[in-house]
């Protein structure tokens, strides 16, 4: 019951990060895009086919995809999320230190019923962590762990950082990349 707890506490606090992770990246990326689109907004004003003959278009199209993904990341919810999820592995947290409450020297108490129920209330006040989000916690657990990561997880969990990553990279590069192209293709 004491793994069950810690690798449930532990997997939390990467789902904490991955939260505010979305919730710092989307908001800022929501920004940048905006800045973005108000200065061609700006541009078009002065020079209408900046982009090429089709830049109203694409200019409108731009504003749209920006309403409907800043609603879409609203509802979503990163920060609400995050902040729930910290709340849980800090009561999880106290939970797993009340296990280990006894005679220094002896061997931990058994869990008691109290205990028990209390883990199963904070497994309902929360949503679940997701699957990689236990993989990240157990590959960067120090000391031993009852459940060391297999090369496979291993292997996901250090993929699926890079690729968050260089996703994310990617979306703040893009807009730039499109204009040097839109840029380029000028005669």
């Amino acid at each position: 019951m004491r793994d069950k707890v810690w690798f449930t506490y532990k997997a939390r606090i990467q789902a904490h990060k991955r939260l505010e992770w979305l919730d710092f990246h989307s908001q800022l990326l929501l920004v940048w895009y905006a800045i973005l689109s108000t200065a061609l907004g700006v541009l078009t004003i002065r020079h209408a086919t900046i982009l090429g003959p089709d830049t109203d278009v694409m200019a409108t199209i731009l504003s749209v995809a920006l309403l409907g993904i800043s609603l879409a990341v609203a509802n979503r919810d990163f920060r609400g999320r995050a902040m729930l999820m910290r709340t849980n592995y800090l009561e999880l947290q106290k939970l797993h230190r009340g296990m280990f409450e006894g005679s220094p020297g002896t061997p931990p108490p058994a869990p008691t019923p109290v205990q028990i129920s209390r883990y199963d209330e904070l497994l309902a006040e929360s949503e679940n962590h997701r699957e990689i989000d236990d993989r990240i916690a157990r590959v960067f657990a120090s000391g031993t762990i009852t459940r060391p990561p297999s090369g496979f997880e291993y292997f996901s969990a250090m993929f699926w950082l890079t690729m968050r990553f260089l996703i994310t990279a990617l979306l703040y590069a893009l807009p730039v990349l499109a204009g040097l192209y839109a840029f380029g293709k000028q005669p």
